[in-house]
């Protein structure tokens, strides 16, 4: 028989996890095996990581799954990799000085302490990002595509843009318990107009990177579960349709 194939899903945090693994396993076709990689941060803004070196840390992250897992790199079928935009694309000027131990975010600003440190994450994250999103493989000939929500999961998920880290279990759980037993339901609701954006890939990682969309609640992932959902692959996606 067959082995079954992993989807391997990188994200940044296990709420990440928590929120999607169970339901993704009900919505993937049954000779998939969904599996998740949690880097514990955002390898986008980690110090020493730049647009030209991305690819060796993405590479990096699905060794340590195969060594840690104990599978091989022909066990996986395609990796996605789920990220928060952060606000990462707005202008400078929209950064604002605040004296906060913390990073605040609304829809239009973001407020800091130091704000240059702001700026310049955001040049990292935004060179990354757009690099990443124009990236049809990884580790040589792995098939990658890379998914946003913006200006974060809770945001978007939620609808509450600064969750508190001590309550982002309490959150995932309640989202998990909610969509467990209907799949089709949450497929349903990461289709909401409110915050999905329709279009090919190419067309919403454009949209992101406009004005302050990058602060706003939106998520392109519903491309991804209506892709598996009408029984695409999505690592069949044309290059036609990168940015």
């Amino acid at each position: 028989m067959k082995s079954k194939k992993i989807v391997l899903f990188i994200v940044e945090g296990v709420t990440d996890r928590n929120s999607f693994a169970l339901i993704l396993s009900k919505i993937i076709e049954k000779n998939k095996i969904v599996k998740f990689k949690v880097i514990h941060g955002d390898v986008t803004t980690q110090n020493g990581v730049n647009a030209s070196n991305i690819y060796t840390k993405i590479t990096h992250y699905i060794k340590e799954f195969i060594i840690s897992d104990m599978y091989k790199k022909s066990d996986i079928s395609n990796v996605i990799h789920l990220v928060d935009t952060d606000g990462a694309f707005i202008n400078d000027e929209q950064v604002l000085q605040k004296d906060t131990d913390s990073i605040e975010y609304n829809t239009q600003n973001i407020f800091a302490k130091n704000i240059d440190n702001i700026k310049n994450r955001n040049k990292q994250k935004s060179q990354i990002l757009s690099k990443l999103a124009s990236t049809a493989m990884v580790y040589a000939n792995l098939s990658y595509r890379i998914y946003f929500f913006s200006s974060n999961l809770e945001h978007v998920v939620h609808n509450i843009q600064g969750v508190k880290s001590d309550e982002k279990r309490k959150y995932a759980e309640k989202f998990e318990d909610k969509f467990i037993t209907s799949p089709i339901s949450f497929i349903e609701f990461m289709n909401n107009p409110e915050f999905a954006i329709n279009g090919d890939y190419k067309e919403t990682w454009e949209f992101i990177k406009k004005d302050t969309n990058s602060l706003k609640r939106y998520t392109n992932f519903n491309l991804y579960l209506n892709d598996i959902s009408e029984g695409k692959s999505p690592t069949s996606i044309s290059r036609s349709n990168l940015p």
